[in-house]
């Protein structure tokens, strides 16, 4: 009778320690499995990381980029405010403008359109703007 009532406390303990050993390796578990997810995923994680510095390294390429822009503004701006000679030749380029007695040439692009318009003239060849 001595030894059931032994094997029943030992018994006992054992289920209460492996029971308390399982929920700690269970708590233990959760809290890695969490822990990985956040370090990964999470708000900080390293994925989210990786995106925001590969976005802030193109952005600094744009900023780049913006500030080149800029700076071509600027000098045309100031060309086109102080430089007569540039505003001419900016009117003729841009907008096909000539002080009268000037012959301006225009070269047709050699899409497919162009060429069949400049080959159903008759005699001289015409230039289609």
């Amino acid at each position: 009778m001595a030894e059931s009532r032994a094997n029943a406390r030992s018994s006992g303990r054992t289920t209460k320690s492996g029971w308390k050993s399982k929920l700690k390796m269970f708590l233990i578990t959760t809290a890695a499995v969490f822990m990985i997810i956040s370090f990964f995923w999470g708000e900080y994680g390293l994925v989210r990381m990786f995106f925001l510095s590969n976005k802030i390294k193109n952005l600094k390429k744009d900023i780049v980029l913006l500030k080149v822009q800029r700076n071509d503004y600027l000098w045309e701006t100031d060309k086109m405010k102080h430089d007569p000679l540039y505003i001419q030749r900016y009117a003729v380029e841009k907008y096909g403008y000539a002080k009268p007695g000037n012959k301006i040439i225009q070269f047709v692009p050699a899409d497919s359109s162009a060429v069949s318009k400049v080959r159903k003239t008759s005699g001289a060849v015409k230039l289609i703007g």
